[in-house]
């Protein structure tokens, strides 16, 4: 059977491209043919050409190109169906990642008051028309091919801001797949907003399985840390948000270096903010690279949730400032919010399943409340064992819901003929 996967594939994200890889490898050991549908329309292109070095913008566009069954590239709905067909693809998975982050007309610009006008704009993967993430392209296939949804976010989208007719159009755009699933609470009631449906399955990211799913050679240890100089015990520190002061980041490294490790500085694909650590990692970097960067590490302190799924994936002992989860209450003509609901962001999601959010700070709400000793504390009482059984147990429902879903795919035909 051949499946095609509509997903981030290819953009400037680690994280992204390590669940492309992750998905085509499970499809690949249950004797699938899996086609990544090189899905990548311009703007979305031209964006990331503006806030990524060209250095590592090329290094995640060949990455796809050298390791992912790719099509030929679609830019519009009409390349995207003549694919379809010219790969005779049977069906469509749709996920995982953050692609049911719609943004409605109403929250598309914001006031600035350094230019005292509305500016703004979003790119064509967060509105609805002509968007496959959102199946744009069901009622224009050819022949029958289920078409399904899994593991799908929506990055705290402002879903109850929709005017009606946007309401209309996602409840029709939600009915037309024939499987859903979400990876986080807040994506699960956007669902049941739109279609009523309540028994929508929250189901795990793909990098839960990574090392299951990896096809890609791996990387060692050894090789590893003499590709990047590293010492033997080292500590990754990854921060791009200014409200982690550069006091409260030497302190994390005071601490570190007085319990005998060495602290690392990671980058985020648009690099990370300068905070004088001496060793760090620079920019190209591949997605693999960076995958086993954490995993051989002794620690992760920083942001974001790949990073997080990383480290729980294999038992390394983290630190998360999280800045994701709903802003309410926000202070007109400006940028400035009152609060923010902490349940909303899916790194917290995570970590409460795991029993683990001693180990998460809200950015924008508690930061005041922790100190680096904290943190540093936190790394070095981390229950490894805990952790390595939430893991599993992660794995194991991926490796479920992944199984019941090629099975509907398989009835899906046999019940046609």
């Amino acid at each position: 059977m051949k499946i095609g996967i509509i997903t981030y594939h290819a953009v400037s994200n680690f994280g992204a491209q390590l669940q492309a890889i992750s998905t085509v490898g499970f499809l690949k050991q249950k004797g699938i043919e899996p086609i990544v549908i090189h899905w990548y329309p311009k703007d979305l292109d031209d964006m990331y050409q503006k806030i990524i070095s060209k250095e590592q913008y090329d290094c995640h566009i060949n990455f796809a190109k050298n390791n992912m069954p790719l099509t030929k590239l679609c830019q519009t709905e009409e390349e995207l169906l003549q694919v379809i067909d010219e790969n005779n693809l049977e069906a469509i998975m749709i996920g995982s990642d953050g692609l049911f982050n719609f943004i409605p007309k109403s929250q598309r610009k914001v006031f600035s008051l350094k230019k005292f006008q509305l500016i703004g704009t979003v790119t064509s993967d967060h509105i609805i028309e002509g968007n496959p993430f959102w199946g744009s392209f069901i009622p224009k296939l050819k022949k029958d091919i289920p078409v399904v949804v899994f593991s799908v976010a929506s990055q705290n989208a402002p879903y109850k801001k929709t005017n009606k007719l946007e309401y209309k159009q996602l409840k029709v755009a939600l009915e037309r797949f024939k499987y859903i699933t979400v990876r986080d609470e807040w994506t699960k009631q956007l669902v049941q907003y739109f279609t009523g449906n309540a028994d929508i399955q929250i189901t795990p990211d793909p990098v839960f399985s990574f090392n299951q799913n990896n096809y890609l050679p791996v990387l060692s240890k050894e090789e590893l840390m003499q590709k990047y100089n590293l010492p033997d015990k080292y500590i990754l520190l990854s921060f791009s948000n200014k409200k982690v002061t550069y006091q409260f980041v030497k302190g994390i490294e005071n601490e570190l270096r007085m319990k005998g490790f060495t602290p690392v500085s990671l980058p985020h694909t648009n690099g990370c903010i300068d905070y004088g650590i001496a060793n760090n990692i620079s920019l190209p970097l591949s997605p693999l690279d960076w995958y086993y960067l954490i995993k051989y590490s002794d620690g992760y302190i920083g942001e974001r949730m790949h990073p997080i799924i990383i480290a729980l994936h294999n038992a390394v002992p983290f630190y998360c400032f999280d800045y994701n989860g709903a802003v309410i209450r926000r202070i007109p003509y400006t940028n400035k919010f009152r609060k923010v609901i902490k349940e909303t962001s899916k790194i917290y999601h995570i970590l409460k399943k795991a029993d683990l959010l001693s180990n998460l700070v809200s950015i924008n709400n508690d930061i005041e409340k922790i100190t680096p000793q904290i943190v540093v504390e936190k790394l070095l009482t981390f229950d490894k064992q805990k952790t390595m059984i939430f893991s599993e147990n992660q794995q194991k429902h991926y490796n479920k819901f992944m199984t019941e879903l090629l099975e509907f795919i398989s009835n899906y035909h046999n019940t046609e003929k």
